[in-house]
């Protein structure tokens, strides 16, 4: 029977697939170029399900050269289907991967440099797949994941990279060598457009990770920014269930911290929704074995929720009615269940009970009705003597007095760690001490359903740039308290008209970013970023053309009060460097502002020639300083460029040479 006999008779065939691989398997001797032809078309499957099946048998095994050429043909797969379905046959076997599968994670290392992005994400997870079961190189691997230039990468590649790059970071995590480089990738995918969300979501589980490792010094601030960053991806679609569920997760956490029983309850309705959908979601799809782990990890948090509920009721009860119960809550939650991993990847167990552990300990100090139950259940039951050694003596122990400026670090770090985050450790020290504990909590709660209301509206590229932005800004004075918020409103407008701009397909009556003789003047830019403001939250602060500011007239002017941000809106034909951009016109911005805050923005159309593309949105705003000749003051502009002179991306595409 020739091979196109063998394809025909197989597609009219109507048995199982068992069946199939029957007739495959009694072909008597194929030579190696039809079976390496079998492995590169849609028939490896079923090829590869013959091959386990030989092994398999008792004393079965198969010939070396059909092994050869099996392997051969896999490397010029084109399917991404039928690769999937080959590595999950091959990978299922532990007699195969014991005796190939270093020779099929270098197969896969090479199929992974294929120019069919689809095929070559295909091939990264199978090289993947066999690192992690201890059948390949790893170093190779990651390498393999962590190319020079994220940017450049195919968008349909990019996509899938981030899930791979988690996967590893959720066994290799905890080694420096190797989650430096992965870190790296995915913080450079997270300005990818396509991978952003998915990189967005990745990195907030690492921050998970982190929080749990006990050599972490602050893990709330690191769970704090994980949830932002799972806020982020929570807007995207394709990940947005997963990070509702990690989010969701932390918020527990969260409002266990702060003592907030109706949060906490809420949270805990949410996640059993959200348990409920994803349940829904596997029953109309496949998830693979090797990905269960995460797919299961919600019902760690469930639990999770579940202790800190019953704890936190435990100990805020005037009076216990009935002790081993709610001593056994309180336990759980001191512990943290042994069963309770809410995320996956290497991380000691115990560390998220660093977490809670201050909670309870803060709850159990001036309840002394509670520490009597304790101590005397001690004594009543001697087998729960050495788990509750630990919470009926660390209440008593008293500790050292600190200075006050230690004193209210510590404070803010264990009650707010969300106005910290958002403020600034010294303007939040400043505000802590205005309030009792009390206060102090609610305000925090507030704070906290900030950070994560905002960051749910934010498209993952756009939080990514905003929080570049507030990073480079956090060395001025004056960005603090009321002038900081202010001035985060007028920021995080522009920044969304940047992106908007950005994409022509937004953007499409704005005539100023179309090729234009004679170009279109800076006036254009002026009045429709100030249509866009007063179109917004901050209408009826908006003013143009404002004279006699700094002895000259101001663009934009936009006024908080006494607090004035003005915005100079240039045009250039030439250089639109960074470097050039600065030199030329960052002196003058600078200066409208020597009589308010010292924060300001520089806005520029770009009409300079892009015969080969444009700059990515990340690359088009940044913070720099400037400080005028003589003075001891730093002026912080931001420095925005509107790309304008750009033809459709087709334009840039060139006929190939003959």
């Amino acid at each position: 029977m020739t091979p196109g006999e063998l394809d025909r008779f197989l597609m009219t065939m109507e048995g199982a697939p068992p069946a199939l691989a029957t007739v495959v398997e009694r072909l008597a001797g194929p030579p190696a170029p039809e079976i390496e032809r079998c492995a590169a078309g849609p028939l490896a499957p079923l090829l590869c399900a013959t091959l386990i099946q030989q092994l398999a048998e008792p004393g079965g095994s198969a010939p070396d050269e059909g092994v050869t050429a099996v392997l051969r043909g896999l490397a010029q797969q084109q399917s991404a289907l039928a690769l999937l379905d080959v590595t999950d046959e091959l990978l299922g076997s532990g007699a195969f991967v014991e005796s190939y599968g270093t020779r099929l994670h270098r197969v896969f290392l090479t199929g992974a440099s294929t120019p069919r992005p689809l095929v070559a994400a295909t091939f990264a997870e199978g090289a993947l797949r066999l690192a992690i079961a201890g059948s390949g190189d790893i170093m190779r691997t990651v390498v393999m994941l962590t190319p020079e230039e994220a940017d450049g990468l195919d968008p349909d590649y990019a996509e899938r990279l981030p899930r791979l790059l988690g996967a590893a970071l959720d066994v290799w995590g905890a080694e420096r060598a190797v989650s430096g480089a992965l870190l790296r990738t995915l913080a450079e995918l997270r300005l990818h457009p396509a991978a952003a969300a998915g990189a967005a979501f990745e990195t907030g589980l690492h921050q998970i990770r982190s929080a749990a490792d006990p050599g972490t010094d602050d893990p709330v601030a690191v769970l704090v920014t994980a949830r932002k960053n799972l806020a982020h991806a929570e807007a995207a679609e394709e990940c947005g269930g997963d990070a509702a569920l990690y989010g969701t997760g932390i918020d527990a956490v969260m409002a266990f911290r702060r003592g907030d029983q109706l949060a906490l309850r809420d949270v805990h309705r949410g996640l059993l929704r959200l348990l409920d959908e994803r349940a829904n979601g596997f029953r109309r799809g496949h998830v693979p074995a090797w990905r269960r782990s995460r797919a299961e990890a919600g019902f760690a948090w469930a639990r999770l929720v579940t202790i800190l509920t019953r704890a936190l009721d435990a100990t805020t009860r005037p009076a216990w009615l009935d002790a081993w119960p709610m001593i056994d809550a309180l336990l759980d939650a001191y512990a943290l269940d042994r069963a309770v991993v809410p995320v996956p990847g290497a991380v000691d167990q115990d560390g998220l009970a660093r977490v809670v552990r201050p909670v309870i300990a803060s709850a159990l100090r001036g309840r002394e009705t509670l520490l009597v139950q304790l101590r005397v259940a001690a004594v009543d039951d001697a087998d729960r003597v050495g788990r509750l050694r630990e919470i009926v003596e660390r209440p008593d122990t008293s500790t050292e007095a600190s200075p006050d400026d230690d004193a209210d670090c510590s404070r803010l770090v264990s009650l707010a760690p969300s106005i910290v985050a958002e403020l600034g450790l010294p303007a939040a020290t400043r505000l802590a001490r205005q309030v009792d504990d009390d206060a102090l909590r609610m305000m925090e709660g507030m704070a906290y359903n900030t950070v994560v209301r905002h960051g749910s509206l934010r498209d993952p590229v756009i939080a990514g740039l905003l929080d570049s932005l507030v990073t480079g800004l956090q060395p001025c004075a004056d960005y603090t308290g009321s002038v900081r918020q202010s001035f985060d409103a007028l920021l995080a407008e522009t920044v969304t008209f940047l992106a908007t701009r950005h994409d022509l397909q937004r953007s499409a009556a704005v005539d100023y970013l179309s090729p234009a003789r004679p170009p279109p003047r800076e006036a254009r830019l002026q009045d429709d970023f100030a249509d866009w403001l007063r179109r917004g939250p901050l209408a009826g602060r908006i003013a143009v053309e404002v004279p006699n500011v700094a002895t000259g007239r101001a663009d934009i002017m936009i006024g908080f009060g006494v607090t004035r941000f003005f915005i100079e809106v240039k045009r250039e034909l030439r250089n639109s460097s960074r470097a050039e951009l600065e030199r030329a016109y960052l002196a003058q911005a600078a200066d409208y502002s020597g009589t308010s805050a010292t924060l300001g923005m520089l806005l520029v159309l770009d009409l300079t020639p892009h015969p080969a593309g444009v700059p990515h949105l990340s690359e088009c705003a940044w913070v720099t300083s400037c400080r005028p000749p003589g003075s001891t003051v730093d002026r912080y502009i931001v420095v925005g460029r509107v790309i304008g002179n750009r033809s459709t991306p087709s334009a840039y595409s060139r006929a190939a040479g003959h």
